[in-house]
């Protein structure tokens, strides 16, 4: 069976503090900064790849990068509005992958810095080097049929609150109420945890303790 597995070195999300702390410990160490991407972190890859060993077929690196000005976010997808962006894919096989483990270290952290050097040569001429790729078109079948499956799920669901109302079932509708206040706290609680400031601490200077 064919397996395959992802994994992001830098273990958190870029913010100009990351960053900040990212060139820190490139510099501490006597190693040229990332403009574009953090410091990665070698040690969880570098195993997974040693044990892997000759069964490890080839590493993919897939870069993404949006041309422009362009930075969408979710509510660009809810607005229905249409997004560019380009993807730089390079394989790299089995004869090219080192076998020990602080080779492999050093091979991933080369990864990274061909990765910071594309992005460079991307936001300074808004394309990856090389032929370009192919172009997909752009689909709205799946934003279509996302508003129509919202539609219906909203019209049986008002449908069916005035229809308790219609009957007297309070008590349903109290029910039915708090069910709908207690889901949204867990949304909330579940959502926050994904917020910048509840990610890694990663480039965070905690507070020492008096």
């Amino acid at each position: 069976a064919v397996v395959s597995t992802q994994s992001t070195g830098e273990g958190t999300r870029f913010t100009p503090a990351k960053h900040k702390a990212s060139i820190a410990f490139a510099r501490e160490r006597g190693m040229e900064p990332f403009r574009h991407v953090l410091y990665p972190r070698t040690k969880g890859a570098a195993e997974l790849i040693s044990e892997l060993g000759d069964s490890l077929g080839s590493v993919r690196n897939v870069i993404f990068a949006f041309p422009g000005s362009n930075n969408p976010d979710t509510s660009t997808m809810i607005a229905g509005k249409s997004t560019d962006i380009d993807i730089y894919f390079r394989r790299i096989g089995q004869e090219e992958i080192p076998k020990e483990k602080p080779e492999i270290e050093k091979f991933i952290v080369e990864q990274y810095r061909d990765m910071d050097n594309l992005l460079q040569y991307h936001a300074e001429n808004d394309a990856f080097p090389g032929e370009p790729g192919q172009s997909l078109p752009k689909r709205r079948r799946s934003l279509i049929m996302f508003y129509v499956w919202a539609a219906v799920s909203y019209g049986l669901g008002a449908a069916f609150l005035i229809h308790l109302i219609s009957d007297g079932c309070y008590y349903m509708l109290a029910f039915i109420g708090l069910g709908l206040l207690l889901g949204g706290i867990a949304a909330h609680n579940i959502i926050s945890y994904a917020t910048l400031s509840k990610s890694s601490t990663y480039g965070i200077e905690k507070k020492k303790a008096s």
